[in-house]
């Protein structure tokens, strides 16, 4: 699924489930630390190409503080919040 359709769907649903009091909400995710290698790559093509971008990642997100965000927007402190795709991405999406 696109980048888009998924945030139509969280704001399609949110409005249309309001009044029964059911919630849509989503992460955006940036980079994640996970245990997956990018120097699977043979040729090591993998991290000559992520190197140019990595300035812009910056701190690279633990996959605890990714849980940390859905748990916030699942729990009761956000009773009122639906409709949010809340980025997780240490800034990144407002470069």
């Amino acid at each position: 699924m696109s980048k888009h359709g998924l945030i139509g769907l969280t704001r399609s649903v949110a409005v249309m489930y309001r009044n029964a009091g059911i919630r849509a909400n989503a992460i955006a995710p940036g980079g994640t630390r996970t245990g997956i290698s990018v120097n699977a790559d043979p040729a090591g093509h993998g991290p000559r190409v992520l190197a140019q971008y990595m300035h812009h990642v910056g701190r690279v997100a633990e996959p605890e503080e990714q849980a940390a965000a859905i748990v916030f927007l699942a729990s009761d402190a956000a009773a009122n919040i639906t409709g949010v795709v809340l980025p997780v991405d240490n800034g990144w999406s407002a470069i």
